[in-house]
């Protein structure tokens, strides 16, 4: 199996992701850095979702990013 053939549930099973990512786990897995997060988020590629102190993002947004896929939104 190639990286572009796994599927969404294929990439929360093997990273144990939650639906909602935080970005600390995002950055790690997507292997990005916290500006370029931002980065993404500004440019809507990423969304971002706030919970009083809390900052997610879709795992949706994260499984795009892995394949290569252009804006999320």
């Amino acid at each position: 199996m190639r990286p572009g053939d796994l599927t969404l549930h294929d990439t929360i099973k093997i990273y144990g992701l939650p639906l909602n990512v935080p970005v600390k786990r995002f950055c790690e897995v997507a292997g990005i850095g916290n500006t370029r997060f931002y980065e993404l988020a500004k440019e809507g590629v990423i969304r971002i979702r706030k919970n009083g102190r809390s900052t997610t993002a879709p795992v949706e947004d994260l499984y795009r990013l892995l394949r290569g896929e252009q804006a999320a939104a």
